[in-house]
């Protein structure tokens, strides 16, 4: 039998917690002792509803090393990566695997590389053109970082090849020369697995949703979070949106958004309910159920047009193109007139949205064909 595969896995985010559900099952089932995962855990989201209730309810593994957290970035940093540098020294994987477009797949890709171990990046080619944006630098460091990127769409290829990057098969898969493959998105199996689980659960009752319309929203980034000016007029839209249509806005709130709500007490918001941070089967139980999403989540946008349910982009741009226009998805920035006549629009429109870009709902056993394969 020839020797499994090594991989460290680093994660340390929510959406990377569930991606890495996908490549875990992959790894259970049909690949089980052909490739071997270790779990390491950055400490970037180290709160229970941000990460411990993740891993309950998914399956996961507990992550089999866990960094110390650190509240200042510009230090966590630091400590992502001389933790993940220290695993590699110790445990010798024959590459490290990240996800997305986090600090800790940054901390994740530039460990590897600086220990001469290579990277697989999934969600490669991703691209919103907006250099502001700190995930714009970390998923395009992390892509030039990488020796296999696994793409979820043809539109990330495309970006790869327009950025000097293509497959040559012919050639050893290396950093010059890395393997591009078009795979699909593991949030899209993630949906075909969980939905079905989701729906089972009491959420819509003990929130008193049942029969109810409603919308769904969430606000995280930094850029609006931590503004009060954009965050009210985000608000302000959803109590307009509410106030035309009887539509309530749940919205789970983000610790980092809650901090700055709090300085906005006074502000009325009628038709908008704050709620805890929900874990990801609740989440994807109250899309499924809502009349609409609004979101500055990429992860989010996807699972809204995968439940065939209209989508607000609370952003100027999207690095999920195919979202837009038959996607189910329209951008509307933070403007509270253009969020509302983007809901107010999708809302009567009432059409599904077709989510035909994102694989075959198989990409977790795509990916580790190819490393199989290649590796």
């Amino acid at each position: 039998m020839a020797k499994p595969l090594r991989i460290l896995t680093v994660v340390g985010a929510r959406p990377q917690f569930i991606k890495a559900a996908a490549l875990g099952r992959a790894l259970a089932g049909p690949f089980a002792g052909r490739i071997i995962e270790t779990l390491l855990h950055t400490g970037q989201h180290f709160d229970a509803d941000m990460s411990d209730v993740f891993f309950q309810e998914l399956g996961i593994r507990p992550p089999a090393v866990l960094l110390p957290s650190d509240p200042v970035q510009a230090s966590h940093m630091g400590r992502m990566m001389a933790g993940i540098e220290r695993t590699i020294g110790q445990d010798r994987p024959d590459l490290v695997l990240v996800y997305g477009d986090t600090n800790s797949t940054l901390a994740g890709a530039m460990a590897a590389t600086r220990m001469g171990v290579p990277v697989a990046h999934v969600e490669a080619g991703l691209r919103s053109f907006d250099n502001a944006m700190p995930e714009e630098e970390n998923r395009v460091m992390a892509d030039h970082a990488s020796t296999w990127l696994f793409c979820p769409t043809a539109t990330a290829v495309t970006n790869l090849e327009r950025e000097g990057m293509s497959d040559d098969p012919v050639r050893s898969a290396t950093r010059r020369h890395p393997r591009i493959a078009l795979v699909g998105d593991v949030m899209f199996d993630n949906t075909l697995h969980y939905a079905a689980i989701a729906g089972g659960r009491g959420v819509l009752h003990d929130l008193g949703l049942e029969g109810r319309a409603f919308a769904v929203a969430t606000v995280h980034r930094a850029s609006t979070a931590d503004d009060a000016e954009k965050l009210g007029a985000v608000f302000a839209a959803f109590s307009s949106i509410h106030a035309a249509t009887g539509v309530e806005v749940i919205v789970p709130v983000h610790p980092r958004t809650a901090r700055t709500l709090a300085a906005l007490k006074g502000n009325p918001w009628n038709g908008v309910r704050t709620i805890a941070p929900l874990g990801y089967l609740d989440l994807l139980a109250l899309v499924d159920a809502s009349k609409a999403v609004l979101t500055d989540s990429g992860g989010l946008q996807k699972e809204a047009c995968f439940l065939g349910k209209p989508c607000v982009i609370l952003r100027d741009n999207t690095e999920w193109l195919e979202l837009l226009g038959k996607g189910g998805s329209v951008l509307a920035g933070t403007d509270t007139e253009r969020i509302v006549t983007a809901a107010l629009q999708m809302l009567l429109a009432d059409q599904a949205p077709l989510p035909d870009a994102f694989g075959d709902g198989h990409a977790a056993e795509h990916i580790c064909e190819v490393l199989l394969r290649t590796a």
